[in-house]
């Protein structure tokens, strides 16, 4: 018969295999399929939503006049919910009935507070709220809830109190968050062994996991699916930050990389090391893959599975939006793609060689089979990789090779974002019907503009193409969604470190255009038309 953990724990303390002190682990909640717990959950915060209508139905005029009026209803809702929630066994319908509650009476101080308070000050409110209930209702599956709700609105607290709303200071929020999460987790395992602080630091660090992936942006090919055929790259760090971002990035997939090591004596292998160095690489060229490669490798090596999912599939996700990075032209990254999935099939081979078994006669079969299955993936996966990165090669060449070379002039940018470190951006003049069309009103479809070129080479987009043939002379170009709105391949012109003077004369973007209107940014060009 299956046994639970509470019971297993229990025997061991009874017979001396554990000390007392674990008996902090045990749990008093009754046990329920995930699914049950999941369900329960959905049903909640569905039924908040009619719950908090009423609410406001009945009280609308007593809190139209005393806004103060919210913080007694929503202490009389939380309290109730939270006295209920408390008993050790609670049927399934009364949960249903409590956690909305809890929700909408959460919920009305939440509002409360932004009432009365600046929004930092009121998210802080929020984060602290998400604790108390966490430390008052002794369910494990609602405190990672609010463990998650409390970091997002911390975070969200530290980004409006310092004004770092760009892209640089979220990158320092979530680096910071994850700090605290390391010196909890360490606190927690070493010292207090708290159900509740583990719960809250697993929501904790699952915020910090959807955070990194935000920041990063699309994936590869999901940006595609989504934005119908491309998506909007991510602006890079500025610097000094970029630096200290690679190099945190590169530090603390080390500190992961040698955490295993020390925890597995079995990794400490030639292979490994060369599986380190190759993530490493990788770490330096994506800020966000060294903080997620860091919880992977603390979660695998102390069994926290889940949250290992998690951060893998976040890392997958990360080093897929290296496509998307304009920082570096497509062949590098391909380069880059194809060098890393190279090293990885060698490292898979180099393990497998390390690990196979010494056996002998029949016995040995199997292993062979396994042995000769793994390498038959190992290619196929290898080919893969180098099929994708290699097609898209081809069409960006292709499409410089064989594309129609247009100019087109670029349109006036603030000046005080025109330079920003290693990178320029971006402003085409486009019909003003586009200019004023929003990316939501076209739905996925890909919007497309018709233009006549001179004599020069320099097309002027007249209008919107609706389909209808094109008049003579005229070319048409497709439009990419970008912050809501729409430009030509990308707002943005990368260069190295340094030659910012020598782009500062730029008057016109240089393109290469296709017969179906694909067109790939290739150059810039002067006043004159010069190449720059």
């Amino acid at each position: 018969m299956k046994r639970s953990l509470n019971e297993i724990i229990a025997d061991a303390i009874a017979t001396g295999i554990l000390p007392a002190s674990a008996a902090t682990f045990i749990e008093h909640e009754e046990h329920r399929p995930w699914p049950v717990v999941l369900l329960t959950a959905l049903g909640a915060w569905l039924a908040a939503i009619p719950l908090m209508g009423i609410i406001f139905l009945l009280c609308g005029d007593i809190l139209a006049r005393n806004t103060g009026a919210l913080y007694p209803l929503s202490l009389i809702l939380c309290g109730v919910a939270v006295a209920i929630l408390r008993r050790a066994s609670l049927p399934l319908f009364i949960e249903q009935l409590a956690i909305p509650a809890l929700l909408a009476g959460a919920a009305t101080m939440s509002a409360a507070f932004y009432i009365d308070m600046s929004i930092g000050n009121a998210s802080a409110s929020v984060a602290l709220l998400a604790i108390a209930l966490a430390v008052l209702i002794p369910r494990n599956w609602l405190r990672v809830l609010l463990g998650a709700i409390s970091c997002a609105f911390i975070m969200a607290a530290i980004v409006t109190l310092a004004a770092s709303r760009d892209r640089d200071g979220y990158w320092m929020v979530v680096h910071g968050a994850m700090g605290i999460w390391l010196v909890a987790d360490f606190v927690q395992r070493q010292h207090l062994r708290s159900v509740l602080v583990d719960r809250l630091a697993t929501g904790w660090v699952l915020t910090i996991i959807a955070g990194l992936v935000l920041w990063t942006g699309m994936t590869f090919l999901v940006g595609a699916a989504i934005h119908g055929g491309s998506a909007g790259t991510m602006d890079p760090l500025t610097q000094p930050l970029a630096s200290l971002a690679q190099f945190a990035s590169a530090a603390l997939t080390l500190g992961g990389a040698a955490w295993l090591a020390m925890r597995w004596p079995a990794l400490r292998k030639p292979w490994y090391a060369l599986t380190a160095a190759v993530f490493t690489g990788l770490a330096v060229l994506m800020p966000s893959l060294g903080a997620v490669l860091m919880i992977l490798a603390l979660c695998v090596s102390s069994g926290r599975w889940g949250i290992a999912a998690a951060a893998g599939a976040a890392a997958a996700w990360i080093m897929g939006a290296l496509y998307y990075q304009l920082a570096y032209p497509l062949a590098t990254k391909a380069l880059i793609l194809i060098g890393a999935g190279a090293l990885f099939a060698l490292i898979a081979w180099l393990a497998i060689r390390d690990g196979a078994p010494v056996v002998s006669g029949d016995s040995a079969t199997p292993a062979r089979n396994e042995t000769h299955a793994g390498r038959i993936g190992i290619a196929l996966t290898a080919f893969a990789v180098l099929a994708i990165a290699n097609i898209g090669i081809w069409q960006k060449e292709s499409l410089i090779a064989n594309g129609r070379p247009v100019l087109v002039e670029l349109a006036p940018v603030d000046p005080r974002s025109l330079m920003q470190g290693d990178y320029m951006r971006l402003n085409f003049n486009l019909p003003q019907e586009v200019s004023q069309m929003s990316e939501g009103e076209t739905g996925s479809a890909r919007l497309k503009v018709a233009g006549t070129v001179n004599e020069k080479g320099i097309v002027e987009l007249t209008r919107l193409h609706d389909g209808t043939p094109l008049a003579p002379g005229e070319i048409v170009i497709e439009l990419t969604p970008r912050h809501g709105g729409h430009t030509l391949v990308t707002d943005a012109w990368y260069f190295q470190e340094g030659e910012a003077k020598r782009w500062e004369a730029a008057k016109y973007g240089e393109f290469r255009v296709d017969a179906n209107g694909k067109a790939l940014l290739v150059g810039m060009r002067g006043a004159n038309l010069e190449a720059l």
